[in-house]
């Protein structure tokens, strides 16, 4: 994938407190008491997100692409793992590649239509802010998603046992009682396999725990509700793809 993307500027301006109401606050952070907390500060939740890199699909001047969904809007969507960004980009190219070449070969006539995608590139936004612009879908006149892979929404399909998973919301993975560091933190991971791979490399003579899965919409909220009790919200902690950062990086040069 070609470097030299860029993050759409509009994206810098969505402010935290935008974040703070969209996830069930009434107030913005500066007005906030200690009644509106819960038990994690919404300061944190959004610092905790703002580590995490997403990408999406844009066009030569940084805007995203609008497709339409599942639910027949037209959407544009923050992906969680570059290498379903950059498979679904591939796949649009050679798709609208093979109907051009189609049309032409029945009308030697038609005009000189382009691929639409042919000038289209990877962008990132931190997660703070693709989620700010999902919980908001609708009342800022457009829509947008948070997306995971088809492969981490199968392997959450077949953790969970369940049939299906809405459009929109995007699982996450954990071990029970597994942590990472000195502080305890508990990891939610967005990919199963990494989420074996950090156990195994803690406890390589040790068989895999049975995995659990959560879904990234539910914790956020839980993790902001006044009056919650599980103090165990404290210490999660998202762990980006493991190619994100280097992938974030190569967009932002």
């Amino acid at each position: 994938m070609p470097r030299g993307c860029t993050r759409r500027n509009v994206f810098r301006s969505v402010a935290l407190t935008t974040l703070i109401t969209a996830l069930g606050c009434c107030r913005p952070v500066s007005a906030a008491t200690d009644d509106d907390e819960g038990l994690v500060s919404r300061n944190h939740v959004a610092d905790l997100l703002r580590a995490v890199p997403t990408f999406a699909i844009v066009d030569k001047t940084g805007v995203p692409y609008m497709v339409v969904g599942e639910d027949a809007r037209v959407t544009g969507y923050f992906f969680t793992n570059y290498k379903e960004a950059a498979r679904l980009l591939k796949l649009a190219t050679e798709s609208a590649g093979r109907v051009l070449t189609e049309s032409r070969s029945l009308d030697r006539n038609s005009g000189p239509f382009t691929n639409p995608w042919k000038q289209a590139r990877i962008s990132t936004i931190p997660l703070d802010t693709a989620v700010t612009l999902a919980l908001q879908s609708g009342s800022i006149g457009t829509y947008f998603q948070v997306a995971a892979s088809a492969s981490d929404v199968g392997d959450a399909l077949t953790v969970s046992g369940k049939d299906d998973l809405d459009e929109g919301k995007v699982p996450l993975f954990y071990y029970q009682d597994f942590s990472f560091d000195d502080n305890q933190h508990t990891p939610l991971y967005f990919e199963l396999s990494q989420l074996q791979n950090a156990y195994k490399k803690l406890h390589p003579s040790s068989l895999l725990p049975e995995p659990k899965a959560t879904e990234l919409f539910a914790v956020l909220n839980e993790m902001v509700r006044p009056g919650g009790t599980d103090k165990d919200l404290q210490k999660l902690v998202f762990v980006a793809p493991p190619d994100s950062y280097k992938r974030a990086k190569e967009c932002l040069e």
